[in-house]
């Protein structure tokens, strides 16, 4: 299945006063979307997903992966890709740690303090008082909700190449390498499919139509459909064989190329 994106861009502006990490968790949990989901769409581990929302720079592999990473994630979010590249940047780069005010107050020998250190006290109070009122009181945003991407509102699994085509164009290329050969299941007929990763957890639930595709991550995953006639396996681009018959129910096949090599 391609990935459709929304058809409207979505205008950040509004965003701004909110961390890109921040914005990312609003967003893929308003689409009902959690991060072992996004992760075996997108192909980028949880933990580095989970990295990006909380914008922990040491968790992940390098700026350059960040920044892909960041541009796959909001696109497929249905969110402007350049525009939230362009606000992690500026929320990454060039921290700098709020400044600690410290008064030293000086006494004279009699501990009474003249009249220019209270003068002095009472200018760095107000000094203080403006610094935590411009600093740390939280400011008011309007937050808006982008418009459900065609991918999410269809219930379909978009399919990825690669994460790494989406690394920033004036930075260096990260070449990613994939599987020489991979196994892919192609939907020609409505069919009703469940497939589990090798943990056991259900990753797809649903009724796949004629075109649909499901591209297999690794081995152990298994597959259970209600028309087994319906779903074709290719290896490596090669059609290999349908799961079974037309309308026939099939449960727990294993998707390894061991259990479809005296196809090859």
């Amino acid at each position: 299945m391609n990935r459709q994106t929304a058809e409207q861009p979505l205008d950040l502006d509004s965003y701004t006063d909110l961390s890109v990490g921040e914005i990312l968790r609003r967003t893929r949990e308003y689409y009902g979307q959690s991060l072992p989901q996004v992760e075996v769409n997108l192909r980028i581990r949880a933990s580095q997903l989970e990295a990006i929302e909380n914008l922990d720079l040491e968790r992940l592999p390098g700026r350059v992966y960040a920044i892909g990473f960041v541009r796959a994630y909001s696109e497929y979010l249905g969110l402007d890709g350049d525009k939230m590249v362009h606000l992690f940047k500026a929320q990454s780069v060039g921290k700098r740690v709020k400044p600690q005010l410290k008064f030293p107050v000086t006494f004279s020998e009699s501990k009474t303090p003249n009249i220019h250190i209270i003068l002095f006290s009472m200018v760095a109070t107000i000094l203080l008082i403006a610094y935590w009122t411009v600093f740390y009181t939280p400011t008011k945003y309007v937050e808006r909700i982008p418009p459900v991407p065609e991918s999410l509102k269809q219930g379909s699994i978009p399919l990825l190449k690669t994460t790494a085509e989406s690394l920033e164009k004036e930075s260096e290329e990260v070449a990613v390498e994939e599987a020489s050969v991979k196994m892919e299941l192609v939907v020609s007929q409505d069919s009703w499919v469940e497939i589990k990763n090798p943990e056991g957890k259900v990753v797809v639930r649903q009724v796949l139509k004629p075109g649909d595709k499901y591209v297999v991550p690794e081995e152990g995953y298994t597959i259970s459909t209600g028309n087994a006639g319906g779903v074709t396996v290719f290896i490596g681009g090669k059609k290999i064989r349908t799961l079974g018959k037309s309308s026939e129910v099939k449960r727990n096949i294993a998707l390894t190329h061991q259990n479809f090599e005296d196809k090859l």
